[in-house]
């Protein structure tokens, strides 16, 4: 388990911890007033742009790849 792992449910401006994403976020935005940013591909809630930014590549940005390069290998010539 990484640094990050341990510690991504800890709130930066208390250091409150929760036991999960959700929570921190309600946290957050309850009691610290914090502009929530929004991930545009399913709508889950980040308190830091570069969370965003990592969930994005890492859950919806590799997927597309994915999906780009497995429609390339079945793609028929004409």
């Amino acid at each position: 388990m990484n640094l990050f792992t341990k510690s991504k449910n800890n709130c930066t401006q208390c250091d409150e911890k929760f036991s999960n994403h959700d929570d921190l976020v309600k946290h957050v935005r309850k009691v610290h007033h914090h502009t929530i940013v929004k991930c545009t591909e399913c709508g889950k809630e980040f308190i830091h742009e570069k969370h965003r930014l990592e969930h994005f590549r890492k859950e919806h940005k590799e997927k597309k790849m994915r999906d780009r390069n497995l429609k390339n290998l079945f793609k028929h010539k004409k």
